[in-house]
């Protein structure tokens, strides 16, 4: 049986509108909490935390980031504005892409719950030494 042009139309429509919808709501949702970051208090939090614990912060922080990837991505252009170092950057990004915590309970009922447990575990010190390795290649000079 063949399916009408205007049918598969319709409902591609309706996919895209919800989608779209989805989107547009991450990316209000990031502007959002972007536009609460002032240069003052990220100025005084770059200037009294060391860079190392900057980047354990970071990481932590994409690990708890709700949502897909796009959501963060005004956010890190604000902290790359406001001087933050690449390293603490990437350490949001991978932390977010590579540790998930969205995935753990799915995870856990295929897998049993040991293995979401090791998979955080393991992405979070990939995510930490890749941070401080690119840490470290900044201060030799090696830096993006």
């Amino acid at each position: 049986m063949k399916i009408p042009v205007s049918e598969i139309l319709k409902s591609y429509f309706k996919l895209l509108a919800k989608t779209m919808f989805l989107v547009g709501g991450g990316l209000a949702f990031a502007l959002a909490f972007g536009s609460l970051l002032d240069n003052d208090s990220m100025l005084t939090l770059k200037n009294s935390i060391a860079e190392p614990l900057q980047v354990v912060i970071s990481a932590l922080m994409g690990f708890v980031a709700p949502g897909p990837r796009y959501i963060i991505y005004p956010l890190l252009a604000k902290l790359f504005e406001m001087g933050m170092s690449l390293a603490v950057i990437y350490a949001l990004v991978v932390g977010h892409v590579l540790i998930e915590p969205s995935t753990a309970m799915l995870e856990g009922g295929f897998f049993g719950w040991r293995f979401p447990v090791k998979r955080f575990a393991v992405s979070l010190v990939i995510t930490l030494l890749a941070a401080e390795l690119l840490l470290l290649l900044d201060y030799a000079g090696w830096g993006f």
